[in-house]
């Protein structure tokens, strides 16, 4: 089985902040903002071990750069594989605008 090393862009770094500081703070819920990042960054994890186990996405230009997805809750998580890593670009809140998030 082939294995990854992962990484985060600064951008997917900074979107698991906002997400955490949305839900603690203007939600007023730090619990679930705590489990939430558990289980995102749980998910992302996982990409070690199978990270070309996830669809490309769709969209052009994302497709022909390679960009792949996977959902975890209302979130997407966009990432590409670079020889034996894969590079988390960004994560995503669903109902957003996923082709102009990706291009902020």
């Amino acid at each position: 089985m082939k294995t990854f090393s992962v990484f985060y862009s600064e951008k997917a770094a900074s979107d698991l902040e906002s997400i955490y500081s949305y839900i603690a703070d203007e939600l007023k819920n730090p619990t679930a903002a705590e489990n939430l990042l558990r289980r995102l960054t749980r998910a992302i994890d996982d990409l070690n071990f199978m990270a070309d186990s996830y669809h490309l996405y769709q969209s052009e230009p994302f497709y022909t750069q390679g960009v792949r997805y996977f959902s975890e809750g209302n979130y997407c998580v966009f990432y590409k594989i670079i020889d034996d890593a894969a590079y988390v670009i960004r994560i995503i809140y669903g109902a957003r605008d996923l082709d102009k998030a990706l291009t902020e």
